[in-house]
């Protein structure tokens, strides 16, 4: 299995997203939500949602 990192970046639109980065992708994989605030996007980290999000993304990307 992978090492799996998710971070929290700043769009050019002004907005904030978390992107999954994984060994076998190249490239930040956007998870698909955009937050008013990095807060926003950190909390959204802890709920379920985001778990099930990166387990989904993680899963289409690897190879």
């Amino acid at each position: 299995m992978s090492e799996e990192k998710v971070t929290v970046e700043q769009l050019p639109n002004g907005k904030w997203a978390c992107f999954l980065h994984i060994a076998e992708h190249d490239g930040p994989i956007d998870l698909g939500k955009q937050f008013k605030s990095d807060e926003a996007a950190e909390n959204w980290l802890n709920v379920s949602e985001s778990v099930t999000a990166i387990e989904m993304m993680a899963r289409k990307y690897r190879k």
